[in-house]
């Protein structure tokens, strides 16, 4: 049973931890807390420092270890975008709620389209 999982654990997780974000931001939608989004922020920002380490302590010959290093950080940029992105939804949401003029609007066509 393990052996059958064991490649397809990497892809597993990436699927979760995608999952997990867009669920963070959906709840933090529905509540109207931007902070959600900005822990994923900071939590995105570690995984991604981390993983520069990692990579930065391994040994040229360990290339499929690099190779993953490098897909790692690839997911942790793109969950990076995404929490910023959810955490700039949610913090208009709750500006236009509570009236707040907002300084700069540019991202306005990208929400009016959600």
């Amino acid at each position: 049973m393990t052996s059958f999982i064991q490649p397809y654990l990497g892809q597993l997780v990436i699927i979760l931890i995608t999952f997990l974000t867009v669920g963070v931001i959906a709840f933090a939608r529905k509540i109207e807390k931007p902070g959600f989004p900005g822990a994923l922020i900071l939590v995105n920002l570690a995984l991604l420092l981390y993983h520069v380490y990692i990579l930065n302590s391994l040994p040229v010959i360990f290339e499929t270890r690099i190779s993953q290093m490098y897909l790692c950080i690839a997911m942790d940029f793109l969950w990076l975008l995404i929490s910023f992105l959810g955490y700039l939804w949610i913090d208009d949401i709750k500006a236009v709620k509570l009236n707040k003029k907002s300084y700069d609007n540019s991202l306005s066509w990208f929400w009016n389209k959600l």
